[in-house]
């Protein structure tokens, strides 16, 4: 690993609980989730992250790598924890889904005219498109754009991207018409004055999911795991969750805190 942040939480532990060191698996910046600061990280996930270690009186440590190698390190038992991912049943065999900590709705976002006449992620096969399309490689975008990208002729107009910032930094450099984003950050990033955001709109959505805190199965045994969802939703039914999530709204947009539903079978 190149780069190795460490946030250890003071804290007195609860007679109950066990002294645990969670590693998570962090990229570049992807507010309003992720943001690194100098040396330190801040966000939306690593704040409800942090508190949830806090509440169970373990330490949180952030190890940072593109999402795809996370993916990878997570089934090595090399990291114990992901934030911001969706469920599906090949991954669940690797992670316990603790949450859900959002709702994920992914967006189209670019040029219009490079999408005339595009409305729904079905045209994207029935009349392709002349844009160009970067998305996050290893990111998961429902069944559906799944079975167009499995169609090598349909894969050209597709560009796979290493981390969030490498995405938004092409479109804004005009190297691609459009990219697969998260709604919120969307709302986010055209907050930021210096960025050349006024042309780019969302143009039809694509996928929507809860996303979840994912927990490495070779980390945890099926006792912690319990005791992990059962913090979440002690922090869920006292309002320190949404708490958390007051500090990130937006007067334009407003960001939405799931019911706790964790899945913690494979």
């Amino acid at each position: 690993m190149k780069l190795l942040f460490a946030l250890v939480l003071a804290v007195s532990l609860p007679a109950q609980a066990v002294a645990c060191n969670w590693r998570m698996g962090i990229e570049t910046s992807f507010a309003p989730y992720i943001m690194q600061q100098d040396d330190s990280w801040r966000g939306l996930n690593v704040d409800l992250l942090a508190r949830l270690a806090q509440q169970l009186g373990c330490s949180l440590e952030f190890i940072h790598s593109p999402w795809l190698r996370s993916l990878k390190l997570i089934e090595q038992g090399e990291l114990d924890v992901l934030s911001h991912l969706s469920y599906n049943q090949e991954r669940s065999s690797h992670f316990a889904f603790i949450g859900p900590h959002q709702l994920e709705i992914i967006y189209l976002v670019g040029v219009p005219q490079a999408f005339s006449g595009l409305t729904d992620t079905s045209q994207l096969r029935q009349k392709g498109t002349s844009g160009i399309i970067a998305l996050l490689n290893g990111a998961y975008y429902g069944d559906e754009l799944a079975s167009i990208l499995d169609d090598a002729k349909n894969r050209t107009r597709f560009v796979f991207i290493r981390g969030n910032e490498d995405k938004q930094a092409l479109l804004l450099n005009g190297r691609v018409h459009g990219v697969l984003e998260d709604i919120t950050a969307y709302h986010y990033w055209k907050t930021r004055s210096e960025l050349p955001t006024a042309g780019y709109l969302p143009l039809f959505e694509v996928h929507r999911s809860t996303v979840y805190f994912g927990f490495s199965r070779a980390s945890f045994n099926a006792e912690q795991l319990q005791q992990i969802a059962d913090a979440w939703q002690s922090l869920y039914d006292d309002g320190s969750l949404a708490s958390i999530v007051s500090r990130y709204q937006l007067e334009e947009f407003r960001i939405s805190l799931p019911e706790p539903a964790p899945l913690l079978t494979r």
